[in-house]
């Protein structure tokens, strides 16, 4: 008698979620500065978290004004403009982070629910230092990093998204807090893995041939969605257009690139699709209201 052929079968399996994140550390670094340093105006495209070990800092940001002393800790969201001051005599050690993650939900209920400033003595700021201060032990101990190095700041890091998920409630009354529907996050998302993956800073191509491949409508049309819905959506996920989300790509990379002092501005400006340095020093100047080399200069003279 032929043995019965048994199946697989799902039924009685309990799974875990699944994800597929991109997530960016970026600009981690411990320094101690003198009395009136001060990081001019700028923004980012991810998150900026900034703890003050010693002294005293003020952080302009919106037209906010925040003061924080040592111990106090600071969460900027994407795309607001700050700047930060020493304000003590003695001079101030900080430490500062960037992180970005390019789930929807999270960073919707991020820049809107999340708190600002976390003081010294607060439950949520213990939380926070536990992850700070294993990466302000690392940055004390300046080294050629290892992989061991960097799983333990990745593991870190996803620490920190856990504990910020708790402080805005994130897995609390789940359907309360999910104001767009699932499927709009997910075209939502599908826009930006689009701009991201055409987003080529070193493919050595022209300009003009650059904005021809990153057609946003034609990325909202590839999904079989209207103009209209994929940038409605976009924007209530990302809280910014398309084209402001590619702008931002833009501008996060040419920072990075212009950062480093041995790369020339000529061969920034083609890495980034321009066929003339001049044609890159405008739409810089338009981004941050400074020339590539003046913001050169000026993140040079913030590390003295």
């Amino acid at each position: 008698m032929a043995k019965e052929k048994r199946y697989v079968s799902w039924e009685n399996a309990n799974w875990l979620p699944m994800f597929d994140w991109n997530v960016k550390f970026f600009g981690a670094h411990l320094q101690h500065v003198e009395n009136n340093w001060e990081m001019p105006i700028d923004s980012h495209i991810g998150f900026e978290v900034n703890l003050i070990l010693m002294g005293r800092q003020e952080t302009m940001m919106e037209k906010n004004r925040y003061l924080l002393q040592a111990g106090d800790i600071i969460l900027i969201p994407p795309g607001f403009k700050h700047a930060n001051r020493c304000i003590s005599e003695e001079g101030m050690t900080y430490f500062t982070a960037h992180f970005n993650v390019d789930d929807p939900l999270f960073r919707q209920e991020m820049i809107k629910n999340s708190k600002i400033l976390f003081p010294s003595e607060s439950e949520e700021n213990g939380k926070l230092r536990k992850v700070l201060d294993d990466w302000v032990e690392l940055a004390r101990q300046p080294r050629e990093y290892t992989t061991t190095d960097r799983f333990r700041l990745q593991a870190a890091l996803f620490e920190l998204f856990g504990i910020l998920s708790q402080i805005v409630c994130l897995d609390q009354d789940q359907e309360q807090n999910e104001s767009i529907p699932p499927t709009s996050v997910q075209y939502a998302k599908a826009i930006a893995e689009a701009i991201k993956a055409s987003f080529n800073p070193y493919s050595q191509m022209e300009e003009e041939t650059l904005e021809n491949k990153l057609s946003i409508e034609d990325i909202v049309a590839s999904l079989g969605i209207s103009s209209g819905y994929g940038l409605e959506v976009f924007r209530k996920v990302f809280g910014m257009s398309p084209r402001q989300y590619l702008s931002d790509l833009k501008l996060h990379e040419a920072k990075v690139l212009i950062a480093q002092p041995d790369l020339p501005l000529k061969k920034i400006a083609s890495l980034l699709g321009y066929s003339h340095l001049s044609h890159f020093s405008r739409q810089f100047k338009r981004w941050t209201g400074m020339s590539p080399l003046q913001y050169r200069q000026t993140k040079k003279a913030a590390l003295y």
